[in-house]
Formats: C-alpha cells, structure tokens, sequence
C-alpha cells in the first residue's frame, strides 16, 4: 500500500486528476472520507484524525462494452489513488482548500440534460392512463 501524502502533496495530486478526468470525454473522481480514531497499530494517528481519499473510476480491466461482438483488450491506465491523513487541528484550514479544489475542479463538467427523460416519463404515464 502506498503511504499517505502529505496535505499539500494531495492538494497538488487532486488538483492534477480533476483536470485530467475533466478533460477527457468521460471519467469519474471518487471522493471519500472516513473518521480515524488512534489504535496499537497506528499509535500516532491522533482521535478524531480524518482519512481522506481520492480515485480515478480506472481500473485494470480492459474497457469492454456490453454491445461489442469483438472484444477489443486495450491496456488500460492504472487506477490512480490518493489519500492523505488530516489531524483533528487542521481540520478548518484543510475543508476550506478542499472545497476551493473541488469547485475548481468541477468548472470544465456539463451539466446534465435531463430534458429527454422528462418527456419519455411523460409518454408512459400518458400511455398507462389511456
């Protein structure tokens, strides 16, 4: 397992794979956080210390679709992984960046069309009343 980045590290990383994801056709970054508290395996991890990670939605299989015949094997890039670990004092400081490099980060995303699903239910359900 690789070891946790330092904040800034993961701030520079994060930073990198937004743009990245956000500029190709399609992708996904994976956001997650989780409550550390300190045990006899980690006796310096402080209580209340977050671990916060970040994905790519890459992993090592190749890309298949469901309705390709032929199976094309591509080599797929690794899944990029990032995670970094947030003392309870820091906690303010490090939410504040983490949002201004979300929003960042978010700026290049369409918004979704949503047009199409609301008349294709409005066909069903005039359908299903006559």
């Amino acid at each position: 397992m690789a070891p946790h980045l330092t904040n800034d590290e993961f701030f520079a990383s994060l930073t990198t794979l937004l743009s990245t994801t956000s500029q190709k056709a399609k992708g996904s970054v994976y956001l997650t956080q989780k409550r550390l508290s300190s045990s006899s395996e980690h006796p310096t991890i402080a209580d209340g210390a977050i671990l916060v990670r970040a994905t790519d939605g890459g992993t090592q299989n190749p890309n298949t679709q469901a309705g390709d015949k032929k199976v094309k094997k591509t080599k797929a890039a690794p899944k990029v992984k990032l995670s970094t670990i947030v003392a309870p004092a820091d906690l303010e400081s490090f939410f504040v960046r983490y949002a201004d490099v979300c929003k960042a980060g978010m700026v290049g995303m369409k918004k979704r069309d949503r047009s199409a699903k609301k008349k294709g239910k409005a066909k069903t359900k005039a359908a299903a009343k006559a």
